[in-house]
């Protein structure tokens, strides 16, 4: 079957897990706004297929509708207020709540710092986003390279992070030095991306699998392969692992285990 000519593409590394969830998020983002979309992996690129998007250019066109997007905070049946699900409205319409289990307590997914809610950690990457989108609007396909100086991480960008074991003195203790050049492509539509996407965690709660699909997928099949719910011949698995960052957790770079 002939590919369909993509409406955008991104460079990314699929052993990134937060490159690839952020993938996922931008199927997601198109899937919501153009019913329809198809996204798929090749070589060093996701492409995104959308043909009833009438945008000139239509990755530009998608930041532009997500970052406009509000959230707000669910209310929910936990203890803790600052790990509330949130709403992002139109035109997402989503609710976000993948660091929960049944709405409760948070998993291993749940890496941010505890001074951190989820509202702010999903709001503070939209005007940093907007100001990336301005810095590659002669190549979008680079927008998960723009980074930015900000505090704070989901943690699953994997070329992010550090350790004091590292560095040789605790960068707890040197605040102004916690201010990490963050990518707010990758952790934005990383957490839309989790919400379809989110695989199972495995090996007592520390390892993740999942699944790069080579073939045109609108986003419902694309999740269920991630996931490993379905099986094909064109799709690679892959693997990494909840690690330490500092004081806080992040997900590992990837390796391929095959089928």
């Amino acid at each position: 079957m002939m590919a369909p000519t993509p409406s955008f593409s991104v460079r990314v590394d699929v052993t990134n897990p937060g490159q690839f969830f952020a993938c996922c998020g931008l199927l997601e983002a198109a899937h919501r706004l153009w019913p329809g979309a198809e996204g798929w992996f090749e070589g060093q690129y996701f492409h995104v297929a959308c043909d009833n998007a009438e945008a000139e250019d239509p990755l530009s066109e998608l930041i532009e509708q997500v970052t406009q997007c509000t959230a707000e905070v669910i209310p929910f049946g936990g203890d803790d207020a600052k790990i509330a699900p949130i709403r992002v409205g139109p035109p997402l319409d989503l609710e976000l709540d993948w660091w929960l289990f049944v709405r409760t307590s948070p998993t291993p997914f749940k890496t941010w710092a505890a001074n951190a809610s989820s509202l702010q950690m999903y709001t503070k990457w939209i005007k940093p986003l907007q100001t990336a989108q301005k810095h590659i609007s002669s190549d979008t396909s680079q927008v998960f390279e723009v980074s930015t100086p900000i505090q704070g991480s989901y943690g699953f960008d994997s070329s992010v992070g550090w350790n004091a074991l590292d560095v040789g003195f605790s960068l707890n203790e040197h605040a102004s030095l916690k201010r990490l050049p963050l990518r707010p492509a990758v952790e934005l539509f990383g957490a839309i991306g989790l919400q379809r996407f989110l695989p199972a965690l495995r090996a007592r709660q520390e390892e993740i699998d999942y699944c790069v699909w080579r073939m045109p997928l609108m986003a419902q099949p694309a999740a269920a392969v991630v996931r490993g719910v379905v099986t094909t011949s064109f799709s690679t698995r892959f693997r990494c692992r909840f690690v330490k960052r500092g004081t806080f957790k992040g997900l590992s770079t990837s390796t391929s285990i095959g089928e």
